[in-house]
Protein backbone atom coordinates (compact mmCIF):
# COMPACT_ATOMS: atom_id res chain seq x y z
CA UNK A 1 0.00 0.00 0.00
CA UNK A 2 1.22 3.46 -0.87
CA UNK A 3 2.14 5.86 1.91
CA UNK A 4 -0.59 8.44 2.64
CA UNK A 5 -0.40 11.75 0.81
CA UNK A 6 -0.67 14.92 2.86
CA UNK A 7 -1.51 18.27 1.31
CA UNK A 8 -0.13 21.36 3.06
CA UNK A 9 -1.86 24.68 2.37
CA UNK A 10 -0.08 27.68 3.87
CA UNK A 11 0.68 31.11 2.38
CA UNK A 12 4.27 30.92 3.64
CA UNK A 13 6.41 28.83 1.27
CA UNK A 14 9.00 28.23 4.02
CA UNK A 15 6.31 26.74 6.29
CA UNK A 16 5.17 24.51 3.43
CA UNK A 17 8.75 23.40 2.84
CA UNK A 18 9.32 22.73 6.56
CA UNK A 19 6.12 20.71 6.93
CA UNK A 20 6.80 18.73 3.76
CA UNK A 21 10.32 17.89 4.97
CA UNK A 22 9.04 16.80 8.40
CA UNK A 23 6.29 14.67 6.88
CA UNK A 24 8.54 13.09 4.27
CA UNK A 25 10.91 12.04 7.08
CA UNK A 26 7.90 10.15 8.48
CA UNK A 27 7.37 8.44 5.10
CA UNK A 28 4.38 10.52 4.03
CA UNK A 29 4.02 11.70 0.46
CA UNK A 30 3.41 15.44 0.30
CA UNK A 31 2.26 18.30 -1.85
CA UNK A 32 1.81 21.95 -0.98
CA UNK A 33 -0.13 24.95 -2.18
CA UNK A 34 0.34 28.58 -1.10
CA UNK A 35 -2.92 30.09 -2.38
CA UNK A 36 -6.52 29.17 -2.97
CA UNK A 37 -7.94 31.04 -5.94
CA UNK A 38 -11.54 32.01 -6.64
CA UNK A 39 -12.28 28.43 -7.76
CA UNK A 40 -12.12 27.40 -4.10
CA UNK A 41 -10.62 24.40 -2.35
CA UNK A 42 -12.47 21.47 -3.95
CA UNK A 43 -10.63 21.75 -7.32
CA UNK A 44 -7.33 21.68 -5.41
CA UNK A 45 -8.37 18.54 -3.55
CA UNK A 46 -9.56 16.94 -6.79
CA UNK A 47 -6.20 17.74 -8.40
CA UNK A 48 -3.90 16.73 -5.52
CA UNK A 49 -5.98 13.79 -4.19
CA UNK A 50 -4.70 14.01 -0.59
CA UNK A 51 -5.37 11.52 2.18
CA UNK A 52 -5.13 14.35 4.72
CA UNK A 53 -5.04 18.15 4.70
CA UNK A 54 -2.91 20.47 6.82
CA UNK A 55 -4.48 23.91 6.47
CA UNK A 56 -3.28 27.24 7.86
CA UNK A 57 -6.08 29.29 9.42
CA UNK A 58 -5.06 32.47 7.59
CA UNK A 59 -4.12 32.64 3.93
CA UNK A 60 -3.24 36.29 3.55
CA UNK A 61 -6.28 38.16 4.86
CA UNK A 62 -8.66 35.23 4.31
CA UNK A 63 -9.72 32.95 7.13
CA UNK A 64 -9.89 29.34 5.97
CA UNK A 65 -12.59 27.92 8.25
CA UNK A 66 -14.99 28.52 5.34
CA UNK A 67 -13.00 25.97 3.33
CA UNK A 68 -13.34 23.41 6.11
CA UNK A 69 -17.11 23.93 6.05
CA UNK A 70 -17.07 23.51 2.25
CA UNK A 71 -15.06 20.28 2.55
CA UNK A 72 -17.41 18.88 5.20
CA UNK A 73 -20.41 19.55 2.95
CA UNK A 74 -18.85 17.91 -0.12
CA UNK A 75 -19.91 14.28 -0.67
CA UNK A 76 -16.48 13.18 -1.95
CA UNK A 77 -14.28 15.00 0.57
CA UNK A 78 -16.40 15.21 3.75
CA UNK A 79 -14.33 12.57 5.57
CA UNK A 80 -10.93 14.05 4.67
CA UNK A 81 -8.88 14.42 7.87
CA UNK A 82 -7.97 18.07 8.48
CA UNK A 83 -5.29 19.46 10.80
CA UNK A 84 -5.40 23.25 11.05
CA UNK A 85 -2.51 25.49 12.10
CA UNK A 86 -2.16 29.10 13.22
CA UNK A 87 0.10 31.38 15.23
CA UNK A 88 -3.06 32.49 17.09
CA UNK A 89 -4.89 29.98 19.26
CA UNK A 90 -8.10 29.65 17.30
CA UNK A 91 -8.47 25.94 18.05
CA UNK A 92 -12.10 26.27 19.09
CA UNK A 93 -13.17 28.00 15.85
CA UNK A 94 -11.23 25.47 13.77
CA UNK A 95 -12.73 22.47 15.56
CA UNK A 96 -16.23 23.99 15.41
CA UNK A 97 -15.81 24.45 11.64
CA UNK A 98 -15.06 20.72 11.34
CA UNK A 99 -11.29 20.32 11.59
CA UNK A 100 -10.08 17.13 13.27
CA UNK A 101 -7.33 18.85 15.24
CA UNK A 102 -5.39 22.09 15.61
CA UNK A 103 -1.71 22.82 16.23
CA UNK A 104 -0.34 26.18 17.35
CA UNK A 105 2.63 27.75 15.55
CA UNK A 106 5.51 27.76 16.03
CA UNK A 107 5.34 24.01 16.23
CA UNK A 108 8.00 21.40 16.64
CA UNK A 109 8.24 18.41 14.36
CA UNK A 110 7.39 15.90 17.10
CA UNK A 111 4.08 17.61 17.84
CA UNK A 112 3.15 17.84 14.17
CA UNK A 113 3.93 14.20 13.45
CA UNK A 114 2.20 13.08 16.65
CA UNK A 115 -1.00 14.92 15.70
CA UNK A 116 -0.87 13.74 12.08
CA UNK A 117 -0.39 10.15 13.18
CA UNK A 118 -3.23 10.42 15.74
CA UNK A 119 -5.61 11.74 13.12
CA UNK A 120 -4.54 9.15 10.55
CA UNK A 121 -5.01 6.26 12.97
CA UNK A 122 -8.22 7.65 14.44
CA UNK A 123 -6.89 7.70 18.00
CA UNK A 124 -7.89 11.20 19.03
CA UNK A 125 -7.22 10.90 22.76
Amino acid sequence: MENPKLLVIDDDPMTCNLLETILQMENYRTASVTTIDSGGIIPILDDKQPDMLILDLHLGVNETTKYVITIRSDEKWRHLPILMTSAIDESRACLEAGANDFVLKPFNWQEVTHRVNKIRTGSMD
